[in-house]
């Protein structure tokens, strides 16, 4: 198991565990939080999810900023390395120049120089040379003569500058200040070596980091698209009533994508009551939507269901308060066969749904067997007191939504409602079933 990191932050303890952060007893006075998480509650986003949010927005913008902290502080350092560079190779050039300088003054002088001491002492041998081979009739010739030897005099002088000069020991007056050169623009190169690799590494990093965002956000889309057809709340709802249906013998069948006999695909969801052990003994459908449905489109849809589906009662199952049909209240029986019920997407609380599934699966069954001999007005009562316990536990869940007071109390009281109306129901299917043994 990997060790867990503390870090004291005031008297709250932060641990980093498996990848994760975990926060006890941590306060963060902040306003701006402050007004932003009561905001989101109202609009039904818990705390917590709105804090987690801010952290991780919070954590890649700091890191974003250290990267741009670090590749700053690289540039100054080069800049900075650059400049002493330039000042120290100046200063040397310099040097070397005057140097250089020095060298030709004590060599070609016009008066002190070596070489005018040297012709100067051998001004006459020169001279009788001359005179012994440049004889009178020779004089056309003297001044390409006199211009071969100063040629072979300045290539001789050249070459042995440049033997000087290229030397690797103490006669060459340029050996420190190129070996220096020489170390300096090593070094330098292989500071830029480290800085283009640190420039590559956090180019690949930027590149994950937006391969990644644009995934994320393709994944995102892709989720949307799936949400705007319906099928990720289709799918959800499907699989809550699988089991209420497979708890009570029922089979519950996703039927949304296939066409009923007349060619219709009205009804997502079909159940079959007592169909796991024995003859189907009725149908409920449920039409899901995430979206909201005139009053006369919803009823257009329900009643196409029921005849598409051949069922007995239909349900209309919507993603939210707001998405029921304009005119028309959640958890009420209309017509005798139709219900409309939500079935929150993000909190995706079931107890709703399985109280208007199990109230229209009564129905359908006291509905099929009417010959049976059942205490009309026991069911009658059962079935009112379910419908208007069921009517306020929608009520209190539509306050619980926006409150942010006296939760504990409501929830309770909720559970309670809730409570009433499975007890209520289980009633109407006691007698039922007491009637079909008798």
């Amino acid at each position: 198991m990997e060790a867990a990191l503390t870090f004291p932050i005031s008297h709250a303890r932060v641990e980093v565990r498996g990848g994760a952060i975990y926060i006890d007893g941590l306060s963060i006075d902040d306003r701006t939080l402050a007004e932003l998480v009561e905001r989101r509650l109202e609009q039904g986003v818990t705390g917590e999810e709105t804090v987690r949010d801010a952290l991780e927005i919070g954590a890649r913008v700091l890191d974003r900023e250290a990267t741009g902290a670090e590749v700053d502080f690289v540039r100054r350092e080069f800049e900075k390395l650059s400049g002493e560079v330039e000042r120290s190779f100046a200063e040397k050039a310099r040097g070397v120049a005057e140097q250089m300088q020095g060298q030709f003054e004590r060599f070609l002088g016009e008066d002190s120089g070596a070489m005018a001491k040297a012709l100067d002492a051998h001004a006459d041998d020169l001279g009788e040379l001359m005179a012994r081979n440049f004889g009178g009739e020779r004089n056309t010739a003297v001044q390409h003569q006199i211009r071969e030897l100063t040629v072979r005099t300045l290539k001789e002088s050249h070459a042995d500058l440049l033997r000087q000069f290229s030397a690797q020991d103490g006669h060459n007056p340029l050996a420190d200040f190129k070996g220096a050169v020489v170390r300096e623009l090593k070094a330098a190169r292989d500071k830029d070596d480290t800085f283009l690799r640190r420039l590559t590494e956090l180019g690949g990093e930027i590149q994950r980091l937006r391969d990644a965002e644009e995934s994320r956000t393709e994944i995102d889309a892709e989720r949307e698209r799936g949400t705007a057809k319906g099928r990720s709340f289709e799918q959800a709802c499907f699989d809550a009533l699988e089991g209420m249906a497979a708890a009570r013998g029922d089979v519950a069948h996703h039927v949304g994508d296939e066409r009923s006999a007349s060619g219709g695909k009205l009804g997502d969801v079909v159940i079959e009551l007592e169909a796991a052990q024995a003859e189907c003994r009725g149908r409920i459908t449920l039409e899901v939507k995430d979206e909201q449905l005139s009053k006369n489109r919803a009823w257009d849809v329900l009643n196409g269901s029921l005849a598409e589906r051949d069922a007995a009662f239909a349900i209309l199952v919507v993603a939210s308060e707001a998405k029921v049909p304009s005119g028309r209240e959640p958890l009420h029986e209309y017509e005798g066969n139709k219900m409309i019920v939500t079935l929150d997407k993000d909190e995706l609380d079931p107890r709703p749904l399985e109280l208007a599934y199990r109230y229209a699966r009564c129905r359908v069954l006291m509905a099929r067997e009417r010959e049976l001999e059942v205490d009309a007005a026991g069911v009658r009562d059962a079935a009112e007191e379910a419908l208007s316990a069921l009517k306020d536990a929608q009520r209190i869940r539509v306050a619980l939504t926006g409150a942010s007071k006296s939760v504990g109390s409501a929830r309770e009281a909720l559970d309670a409602m809730v409570a009433r109306v499975q007890a209520s129901i289980e009633r109407v299917e006691g007698m039922v079933a007491a009637a079909e043994s008798t």
